[in-house]
């Protein structure tokens, strides 16, 4: 079978043509970096000869075997660039015409080339392959051919010698920069490209987080991407930076983004399977492409099993897709940052037999949480679909929301469709074994009952962790004075910022935090107040949704009756019809340093008043365990 190369094809290729398609013979291919599963060819055009890199997405290629040490193939994308002073050829996409041939021509090797040749053959296995061996010229060929024999089996086609496009020539390097980016797959990126650009849907977007270090105050936030090949990839964007595109770059909407730097991945913080990460700049360009490009997907799950789960690394990042069974409410949890936040945990089954706690964070419990809520009230079981949720190896394997998690109701997939016609023919009431700590109530989980008097005689709060407990007793005094605080109202992310605000002398507030000025504040619950019991009484510190639930209103509307509308008559009643009543107060109790004294605070975490039924059951389990001790 005779093959032909495309004459001067490495000249015309390294010259800037891209529309040649050359045909090229492949001299070597192997790996380049196992870590990295990124493959090198060696490529003759008969008589030069280039090393090539191949995307990622052409691994299949070398896998299947369909590109090999003598296959002829035609290069259909591709650009040149230079790598550690070296030129490189980046293929993004081929096609094999002849699968394997003798070597074509007699292709020569610079001297650095073959220095490349002979350092990849060493160091990454690239080449010199059982039976090969490397001639005088520097290529690869089987022990037992003879170079002059394939001269004689194969005629090159003789072309034209290479000659620039014609909107380069004689025009200069600078002319080459006013050339527009091409449009390379996201796999094909590397920091070694000049000029690249790359065409994506946005799947998730993070919060705009605030930060403060040693060079100072600062903002940053993150966007991940996706494009037609599934190539992904995310961009992440710094101060002046963030104020460019963070209101214009929208989760589901497709861009052009250009002129960024790439830099390793962080691992510990990024999830997606690309080991390059975008820096955008200040001269960077981020541009909605008007028309939908339906050829690129609005999302790319790698779905694994419940069962799959129990085995997998803690902080793993996992995408899961199973049947909602059960969903406790929403309650509220004090960080360690001191911010508050909402925590809603529910139960999801799947075909493999397990099930599995998912713990929604923040804005996805009154999102995503009341809908999935409202659904099961009404009888249906939702499909749930989770990208990028973080394990968690706490008593059990759990998985959570985390910034960048995206949740998706019912989804329209084959593998939700599949999900559904199993439950509904039998995998409802088929048994599950649960891979996450025992199901129970959320009210009961972590419920340890204390008396106000051990928490004192314990000790408690005094350890390197906080205590927290369950504990029955009556309200007996609320401070009034200072009952609340103004505060920031400003969003940062998915949560307000809550700091507190000083009033200015133009009657305006000011936040230091977030270096705002405004005209409204907030009002948050600041409540001091004593609790007792039987056994004695203490003082604890209730927030803004623990206070909501003691007094029964907003801190706002608190304080407009006390100082906007000098309503002390109705102040006093919503005082007074909170003193002397019975709750379940969960406190978190923890010793701190206030000024040079250590002292044990108390916060309520939540309130709930007592309810006597429900009371009843608790008495008479303890006393059967009692009496069974």
């Amino acid at each position: 079978m005779a093959a032909s190369l495309t004459a001067n094809a490495i000249a015309a290729v390294n010259g800037g043509d891209l529309n040649l398609k050359p045909v090229v013979q492949v001299l070597d291919v192997g790996l380049m970096s196992a870590a990295q599963e990124r493959y090198r060819m060696l490529v003759s055009d008969g008589a030069a000869t280039q090393q090539a890199l191949l995307a990622m997405q052409l691994n299949g290629l070398v896998k299947a075997e369909k590109v090999k040490k003598g296959s002829v193939v035609q290069l259909l994308e591709y650009i040149s660039s230079t790598v550690q002073g070296r030129r490189i050829i980046i293929v993004l996409n081929m096609q094999t015409l002849v699968m394997e041939c003798e070597i074509i021509g007699n292709p020569n090797l610079p001297p650095d080339a073959v220095q490349i040749t002979l350092q990849a053959s060493s160091n990454n296995n690239f080449g010199n392959s059982s039976g090969a061996s490397l001639n005088r010229a520097g290529i690869v060929s089987s022990s037992g051919t003879n170079s002059s024999n394939n001269v004689q089996s194969f005629h090159p086609t003789v072309q034209p010698s290479y000659k620039p496009p014609p909107n380069y020539k004689n025009r200069g390097a600078i002319m080459k920069n006013e050339a527009p980016a091409r449009i390379i797959p996201i796999a094909a990126l590397n920091p070694y490209q000049g000029r690249w650009a790359i065409k994506a849907r946005v799947t998730a977007k993070g919060e705009l987080r605030r930060y403060n270090n040693a060079r100072g105050d600062g903002k940053v936030f993150s966007f991940d991407l996706l494009d037609s090949d599934g190539g992904e990839i995310r961009a992440t964007c710094f101060n002046a930076v963030v104020d460019r595109f963070y209101e214009i770059v929208d989760v589901g909407k497709v861009y052009t983004i250009s002129k960024g730097t790439l830099k390793p991945a962080r691992k510990s913080f990024n999830h997606l399977n690309n080991e390059w990460e975008i820096f955008l700049e200040s001269t960077s360009t981020v541009d909605l492409c008007p028309n939908e490009d339906n050829s690129i997907p609005t999302q790319q799950f790698n779905f694994r099993p419940i069962s799959e789960i129990e085995n997998a690394e803690n902080n793993s990042i996992v995408d899961i897709i199973g049947i909602v069974t059960s969903i406790n409410p929403s309650v509220t949890i004090l960080r360690k940052n001191g911010m508050e936040t909402q925590r809603r945990i529910l139960n999801m089954k799947d075909v493999s037999g397990r099930s599995v706690e998912l713990t929604l964070w923040g804005d996805f419990c009154n999102r995503e949480g009341r809908q999935l809520q409202e659904m099961l009230d009404s009888g249906v079981f939702p499909i749930l679909a989770v990208k990028a949720g973080k394990v968690n190896d706490f008593s059990g394997k759990s998985v959570g929301t985390i910034s960048s998690t995206q949740l998706y109701i019912d989804p329209n997939s084959s593998e939700a469709h599949s999900l559904r016609v199993w439950f509904d023919g039998g995998g409802k009431n088929a048994a599950s074994q649960s891979i996450s700590r025992d199901a129970m109530p959320e009210l009961s989980r972590n419920d340890i009952r204390k008396k106000v008097s051990q928490i004192k005689h314990e000790g408690l709060g005094r350890g390197d962790k906080p205590d927290w407990v369950t504990v029955k007793a009556t309200i007996s005094f609320i401070k009034t004075d200072t009952f609340c605080y103004t505060a920031c109202p400003i969003m940062i992310g998915d949560r307000r910022c809550s700091k507190k605000v000083t009033r200015l002398a133009t009657g305006n507030y000011c936040c230091d935090r977030c270096d705002k000025e405004f005209e409204e504040c907030d009002y948050r619950y600041l409540l001091q107040a004593q609790v007792q019991d039987h056994t004695g009484l203490t003082w604890v510190t209730a927030f803004q949704e623990s206070g909501e639930e003691i007094l029964g209103c907003s801190a706002k509307e608190l304080y407009m009756l006390k100082y906007e509308e000098n309503d002390d008559t109705r102040f006093g009643e919503i005082i007074r019809r909170s003193l002397f009543q019975q709750y379940l107060f969960k406190l978190k109790i923890k010793e701190e340093l206030f000024g040079d004294e250590q002292r044990v605070k108390i916060t309520v975490i939540k309130a709930e008043k007592v309810n006597p039924s429900t009371e009843s059951r608790h008495l008479l389990q303890d006393l059967i365990f009692k009496h069974s001790a």
